[in-house]
């Protein structure tokens, strides 16, 4: 059971009535050739790690190994806890959980790559929000997570997440629609729904990129912008 693109995942999706996270966990238990408890456990495991990422810093935060970053989720926690927020408790949580996976990642701490280290707080950082506000399951956030698997692989297959290839749109864009389709999914949205949904994060996301200069670059005409040299540069 594979799927090359999102037509084909919706096909599987209509043929066998089933879900994303049904179809992307079959192709983990049959690709993968491991029986579906032990499929299973290993996203249980993903979930255990992405919970200890975004909550420890919370409760005591750690300075990034540069030094530049190390108690922001704390403060976001505690302005959140002070009922001055403006954004609703369920993106306040988010924002929270995002900026701790953060300082864990800058501090060489453990986290799951979803789908890169430096956009990994975005799924759990919105999946434990949603858990929290709406009482959801460690088993129901464990099967959606497959649900973001599955964006985060025709990304990978069709695309790419790599900043240095496609930008800041290609990393934050993805995790952004693998977050999106995992909640539609966890509030009952049907496949297709979620595919909407991570399309419409990818189109709001384009743009969204890193400027990228280097020694290397002076003896060319131009810089890379988002992974495409498009950028001219000044004449010396």
């Amino acid at each position: 059971m594979d799927f090359k693109n999102a037509n084909e995942l919706l096909t599987l999706c209509e043929e066998q009535n089933i879900s994303i996270s049904e179809v992307m966990r079959n192709r983990e238990i049959i690709t993968g050739e491991c029986p579906a408890k032990e499929a299973d456990q290993k996203m249980a495991r993903v979930l255990e790690i992405m919970k200890e990422a975004a909550r420890s810093p919370i409760e005591k935060p750690i300075r990034s190994m540069g030094g530049l970053i190390g108690g922001e989720a704390q403060k976001l926690a505690q302005h959140s806890a002070s009922g001055q927020g403006l954004c609703g408790e369920l993106l306040e949580k988010a924002i929270t959980y995002a900026m701790a996976t953060l300082e864990t990642n800058a501090s060489m701490g453990l986290i799951v790559a979803s789908p890169t280290a430096g956009s990994a707080g975005i799924v759990p950082g919105l999946l434990l929000a949603f858990q929290e506000v709406y009482h959801f399951s460690d088993k129901e956030i464990q099967q959606v997570l497959f649900n973001a698997g599955a964006v985060g692989y025709l990304a990978m297959r069709n695309a790419t997440v790599a900043g240095a290839v496609g930008g800041c749109q290609a990393e934050v864009g993805v995790a952004s629609a693998m977050a999106a389709s995992a909640a539609v999914e966890l509030m009952g949205g049907t496949p297709k729904q979620c595919l909407d949904a991570a399309s419409t994060v990818l189109m709001n996301m384009l743009g969204l990129c890193l400027l990228y200069t280097s020694d290397a670059a002076d003896e060319e005409d131009s810089v890379g912008l988002g992974g495409c040299r498009i950028i001219k540069k000044k004449k010396k």
